[in-house]
């Protein structure tokens, strides 16, 4: 993404901006809280106070009930008696060595015996037993003196360890200052240095493209090219100063380089036309052979039928054919109707060499023959049955050759009652085959070489593996199958 000089500045600003306001706030919040500490020093007092305010409004209601005995009066005890249990005050139950906590434990203790005891006084003047409530009365009002003896001892300590807290907290604050002030000094500090570094990658470029920019209008053009790679105003810039640089190098060296390029074109001109006279030479020569072993068939035919020898003749004739037919077609798609009249031709041979070992049977339920198949892929299939299938039969040999329709398909296949292929060989041929590593340029053609080569053309032909099976017949013997998907895409209009 393109980052500007103007972009940048104001990120530097913002960046610094940015990192003191967060120290600020930090610093703000950290000097409020160690004040709402300080604040809250001294509400130990207070509560305390309001908890000793509510047992004297308990003890003059006490008081009043005692001298008057009115329903007013015993309301306004069980009224206030009932808010001062609402209003619970943390003090502490067990003995203690800390001075403050022992003290708030007999500030405890002296309230649940005046309580207990002015509950009992209520009780026993509502049931008119004098004695009783004499006797209790006169301990909740010795349990009260004493009480507020111990609240106003347990007032002054809660003050003076406040008055402790409160000069630690103030030592705190002042230590917080000074920090708070030290650090905002430090970030400045560190802000400065920051967009100096940052202003300094602006500027830096600038002195150098400007030495640069000197050297060159002294005709130095030996000088290194800019390494800045940033995508902004001075990137652009040294990009365009190295464009600049180079092209002023190029035109210099253009004069002296275009004399060694017209000497090294010139002797590549000479080479590659040494090389063409040579390859035309060997193409005239490849042509000759075949030319020439085509006339001395035709030859040989003629000659055979001139002594009345149609079965050689014949003979002759179909070699001449197939061999014409493989060299011809060599490298190139050809119909399926051709490829079919290929076989007629090579099982002619065949049955003329191997006389009554097999039997060739054809079986065309596809009617549109001119579906494109690669050259040469179904002779293989032939030979094979021959010359594996049936090795070591004299007769009895079944080839059977269909082509029919399925599943939106057209299947070739090709099958013989011979002594199959064992598994671990299909295996390798259909898993093994890989079009890449053994493409059908790599054999001769002519040959009708292998099975390995014609699921290899196969399957670079139709650009897919699943073209060419192999399975084993019921009767004995191998199927091989091949699978044009998608038929319309290669039928010849």
């Amino acid at each position: 993404m393109k980052k500007g000089i103007r972009r940048r500045l104001m990120q530097s600003f913002f960046l610094a901006s940015g990192i003191i306001s967060l120290v600020v706030i930090i610093i703000t919040f950290a000097v409020s809280s160690v004040v709402n500490t300080i604040a809250n020093s001294y509400t130990s007092n207070a509560k305390l106070k309001e908890y000793s305010s509510l047992l004297v409004d308990v003890e003059e209601s006490l008081e009043g009930y005692m001298s008057l005995r009115t329903y007013e009066t015993i309301n306004t005890y069980y009224t206030l008696r009932a808010r001062f249990d609402m209003r619970s005050f943390d003090l502490s139950r067990y003995p203690s060595d800390n001075p403050i906590l022992q003290s708030e434990y007999v500030v405890f203790q002296l309230v649940v015996s005046f309580l207990q005891n002015a509950d009992s006084a209520v009780y026993a003047w509502r049931a008119g037993n004098t004695t009783e409530t004499k006797k209790h009365y006169t301990h909740a009002l010795n349990a009260y003196v004493f009480l507020m003896e111990r609240i106003a001892e347990l007032n002054d300590l809660y003050f003076n360890a406040n008055v402790q807290r409160y000069n630690v907290l103030l030592e705190v604050v002042k230590k917080v200052s000074l920090g708070s002030i030290f650090i905002i000094m430090i970030i400045i500090l560190l802000n400065i240095l920051l967009v100096y570094f940052l202003v300094s990658t602006i500027t830096q470029p600038l002195v150098e493209i400007s030495e640069v920019a000197n050297r060159l209008a002294e005709r130095d053009f030996d000088i290194p090219l800019f390494s800045y790679s940033k995508n902004n105003e001075i990137g652009n810039i040294c990009r365009a100063f190295n464009r600049m640089i180079i092209s002023i190098r190029e035109y210099i060296d253009t004069i002296w380089e275009k004399a060694i390029q017209e000497n090294e074109l010139r002797e590549k001109e000479m080479k590659m036309t040494a090389l063409y006279q040579e390859a035309r030479l060997n193409a005239l020569q490849t042509q000759i052979h075949p030319h020439f072993l085509f006339n001395t068939l035709n030859t040989g035919a003629q000659l055979a039928m001139m002594e009345g020898s149609d079965k050689t003749c014949s003979f002759l004739e179909q070699v001449a054919d197939f061999y014409r037919y493989n060299l011809q077609q060599t490298g190139q798609d050809v119909s399926l109707a051709d490829e079919l009249g290929l076989i007629e031709t090579y099982v002619y041979i065949m049955k003329v060499r191997f006389g009554d070992r097999f039997d060739f049977i054809t079986d065309i339920r596809y009617g549109n023959l001119q579906i494109r198949i690669p050259g040469m892929i179904i002779q293989p299939l032939i030979e094979n049955c021959i010359k594996h299938g049936f090795a070591g039969m004299t007769k009895g040999g079944k080839i059977s050759l269909s082509v029919y329709e399925k599943d939106a398909s057209v299947y070739i296949s090709v099958s013989d009652n011979g002594c199959g292929i064992p598994l671990e060989v299909r295996n390798n041929l259909l898993e093994k085959t890989n079009p890449i590593k053994s493409p059908a340029n790599t054999m001769d053609p002519s040959h009708g070489v292998g099975l390995t080569n014609v699921i290899s053309r196969l399957r670079m032909y139709f650009k897919r593996d699943d073209v060419f099976f192999i399975d084993s017949n019921e009767d004995g013997g191998t199927i091989f199958s091949i699978r044009i998907h998608n038929v319309h895409d290669f039928i010849d209009r």
